[in-house]
């Protein structure tokens, strides 16, 4: 059994199209259907992802401060129209995901802290309109 040489022609045809800054060719094998490696495939398609800042405002679009689970739900919605069009990486949007469920988790506790605030606001209020009712009836 002998080895048979393996043609240059075809080793050209199955690797990578990348060419580095100083004339290197890629010796990885390319992704089918596609000219470059994974690697170099992935950094064509990133180069071609919308402007972080674009994505982060549609992203955050109508999320107000995600302290309710109503806005928590609108990032998420805007999380999956991203992610079926293409503009977000599966890993950003699962990340992204998590994120929102701790957020979720803690919107209770964020209600409650509010809930908290505007009852010592109310009070205080309302022991001030009573001194002042105090003074106004006290004689002079």
């Amino acid at each position: 059994m002998s080895a048979e040489p393996i043609s240059a022609e075809l080793v050209v045809s199955t690797q990578c199209q990348h060419i580095s800054p100083r004339g290197y060719h890629c010796h990885m094998l390319r992704v089918a259907d596609e000219s470059f490696c994974p690697y170099h495939f992935r950094q064509t398609h990133l180069a071609a992802m919308p402007d972080p800042e674009t994505l982060g405002a549609e992203l955050l679009a109508g999320t107000g401060n995600l302290n309710t689970a109503d806005r928590v739900n609108t990032l998420l919605a805007n999380v999956t129209k991203q992610l079926a069009r293409g503009r977000i990486d599966r890993r950003d949007a699962l990340a992204i995901g998590y994120l929102a469920q701790l957020l979720l988790n803690t919107v209770p506790g964020v209600q409650k802290e509010h809930q908290a605030i505007r009852n010592a606001q109310a009070r205080e209020k309302a022991f001030a309109e009573t001194q002042a009712r105090l003074r106004a009836i006290k004689p002079a």
